[in-house]
């Protein structure tokens, strides 16, 4: 399972706002918190420091200082994988550039009415699977919480 860990001290306001945040966003995201307090003789200490919090993710990307909900945001969507419609669009836009690649060669043995209709059909299908990826994306990044 995907999970985050915020590194904080005691007595931190911006580690208690971090904290705050991160729950808030995790109804949207149901990934596993976990909160490791770090004083002196913990091996991370010196490394962690000067930069509390700091939130860091499985995946290795972490945040910290002055943490905003969108930096959150982002930390917790780069842990879940994205849906099937944008593999889709992903491969709409590969069959399309074989597609001109095809009109291409086409249009190298003389065939022109070949190639233009690869070609004009190559770049339908890029525009379309273009449009999910895009649509998905924003979706993505204007998903607001359930609960």
């Amino acid at each position: 399972m995907t999970h985050v860990e915020v590194f904080s001290k005691k007595d931190c306001s911006l580690c208690e706002k971090a904290k705050e945040a991160l729950a808030r966003l995790n109804a949207e995201f149901g990934i596993d918190i976990r909160e490791t307090l770090l004083e002196p003789e913990h091996p991370l200490y010196d490394k962690y420091k000067d930069s509390y919090p700091v939130i860091v993710a499985s995946n290795g990307r972490s945040v910290s200082g002055k943490i905003t909900d969108q930096q959150l945001r982002d930390l917790l969507t780069s842990l879940t994988p994205p849906p099937t419609v944008y593999y889709v669009a992903k491969f709409l836009q590969a069959l399309a550039i074989v597609a001109v690649f095809f009109g291409f060669m086409y249009g190298i043995m003389g065939d022109m009415w070949t190639d233009l209709y690869f070609f004009l059909g190559g770049i339908a299908v890029f525009l379309v699977g273009w449009t999910l990826e895009k649509q998905e994306k924003h979706f993505r990044k204007k998903r607001k919480p359930s609960a």
